[in-house]
C-alpha cells in the first residue's frame, strides 16, 4: 500500500498526456501567413516570414487575396516568385509520435497544370508522389491534402515549387500539424487505471 500514491500519480500522468496529444493546437508556426501584414489586393516576396525560411530561389511571395481569394484569412502563399522557390520550417515534435499534417493547395488563376506544381517534404521524405498540381480556373480552387507523419524530435516540414519556372505558380495555405490521439483502447485502459486506483484509495481509507 505504501506504493499506491506513486503509482496513482504515474496513471493520471499517462492519462493526462493523452487527453493532452488529444487537445493540442497545431504545432506550425504561422500556418496561414497572417502575420504578414499587406494592402487588400496586394502581394510581395519575402525571404522569411515567422516561422518559415527560403531554402532555394527567389523567396516566399504572400498575397493578400491578390489574384484569388485566401482559403484562410486573407494571405496564402505562392512560392514560384521570380523562380521555383522553397520555404522551410522546423518543427518540435515527439520521437515515434505519429502526427496529422494538413494543407489546401490551388492552382493558380488561369495558368496550365505545368507550372502549378507544388511538392511537400517531411526531413528527407517527399509526401507528394506525384506532385500536386491542376488547371487553374477564373478563381482559387482550394483542396486540402492530408498525411500522416511521425515525429524524430525536431523535423523539418518543406514545401517547393515544381514545373514550369515562369513566375506562376500554386498556392499554398492554412497549413497544420497535430498530435494524433491514441486509440480509443489506449484511453479505455487508462481509464480503467484511474478507476482501480480510485478503488484501491477508498479501500485504504
Amino acid at each position: 500500500m505504501k506504493f499506491m500514491p506513486a503509482l496513482r500519480t504515474t496513471a493520471v500522468a499517462a492519462v493526462l498526456g493523452v487527453s493532452s496529444l488529444a487537445n493540442a493546437a497545431t504545432l506550425v508556426q504561422n500556418g496561414s501567413f497572417e502575420d504578414t501584414v499587406l494592402a487588400n489586393g496586394t502581394f510581395a516576396i519575402f525571404d522569411s516570414l515567422p516561422g518559415w525560411t527560403t531554402t532555394t530561389g527567389n523567396g516566399i511571395e504572400v498575397r493578400n487575396n491578390a489574384v484569388g481569394a485566401a482559403q484562410d484569412g486573407n494571405n496564402f502563399v505562392e512560392l514560384d516568385t521570380r523562380a521555383n522557390s522553397s520555404m522551410l520550417q522546423t518543427i518540435s515534435t515527439v520521437l515515434g509520435q505519429v502526427y496529422e499534417l494538413t494543407f489546401w493547395y490551388s492552382p493558380r488563376i488561369n495558368m496550365p497544370a505545368n507550372t502549378n506544381g507544388i511538392e511537400a517534404w517531411w526531413g528527407n521524405t517527399l509526401l507528394t508522389t506525384p506532385a500536386i498540381t491542376g488547371i487553374g480556373g477564373t478563381s482559387n480552387n482550394w483542396t486540402s491534402y492530408t498525411f500522416s507523419v511521425v515525429g524524430t524530435g525536431s523535423d523539418v516540414l518543406k514545401f517547393s515549387a515544381v514545373g514550369t519556372s515562369d513566375t506562376f505558380g500554386g498556392n499554398i495555405d492554412n497549413v497544420s500539424l497535430s498530435a494524433v490521439p491514441l486509440p480509443g483502447a489506449a484511453l479505455l485502459f487508462g481509464s480503467a487505471l484511474l478507476g482501480f486506483m480510485g478503488f484501491s484509495n477508498r479501500r485504504k481509507v
